[in-house]
């Protein structure tokens, strides 16, 4: 815990200072978003729960991808992720501290994209929202999980920008499905029953991304 608290509090404490990662991140949520509400609907007037939702999702993927990267690209750039690999951490807390960095950096992208959603698709500031929360953290969670396993394989490749979407974005579609399914309706206001299937399979797949990350990361972040 002592490694995992003190690469997490250097990622946060560089982010403080910068912004770089959560202002890219907003950006490209805001960015997402505007060009789905005209693609959907350029005349306005969208009021689709399910619709928003599934642009809500969409923009926390990309979101995500871009904060897991950058969660790690620091470390190979100024050649600290040698060192670190030198270093006596355990693997597992390293993987453990990216992924809450990458995680932290999506939460806020997420918490401006749904307030932007409700704008943009004109849906209202109600208690839908809280129950929609425990949903995108999942979701968040468990991309996090997966986007930094990915980002540490593509990292080590050349062309690798282009292959973490090509890997993470295939197999996340199941947890995609759920959430979009538990989100809508969530947003819809239908009863709990109705999203707990989706909610167990989301919650399946995050406890899956989770540990196969633990367990592959120290395989594939050895020393190039």
């Amino acid at each position: 815990m002592t490694g995992f608290s003190v690469i997490l509090r250097k990622d946060l404490r560089l982010e403080l200072r910068s912004g770089e990662s959560t202002i890219a991140l907003v950006a490209l949520s805001l960015l997402i978003l505007v060009v789905l509400v005209f693609a959907l609907d350029p005349v306005g007037g969208v009021r689709d729960a399910a619709t928003a939702a599934g642009a809500l999702w969409v923009a926390m993927i990309f979101a995500g991808m871009i904060g897991s990267t950058r969660a790690l690209l620091a470390e190979r750039d100024n050649g600290c992720l040698r060192a670190l690999i030198a270093s006596p951490l355990d693997r597992g807390a390293l993987y453990l501290a990216k992924l809450a960095a990458a995680f932290i950096f999506m939460a806020i992208a997420e918490a401006a994209a749904i307030v932007l959603m409700v704008l943009f698709f004109n849906l209202d500031f109600d208690s839908r929202l809280l129950r929609l929360l425990p949903i995108i953290g999942l979701g968040a969670l468990g991309f996090s999980a997966l986007s930094t396993l990915l980002a540490a394989i593509s990292g080590r490749l050349r062309a690798g920008d282009l292959l973490l979407p090509l890997l993470a974005v295939p197999m996340f579609v199941p947890a995609l499905i759920a959430g979009v399914k538990a989100s809508g309706a969530a947003l819809t206001g239908a009863s709990f029953g109705a999203s707990a299937q989706w909610l167990k399979i989301l919650i399946a797949f995050d406890v899956i991304f989770l540990t196969s990350g633990y367990l592959l990361f120290e395989h594939v972040i050895g020393e190039d």
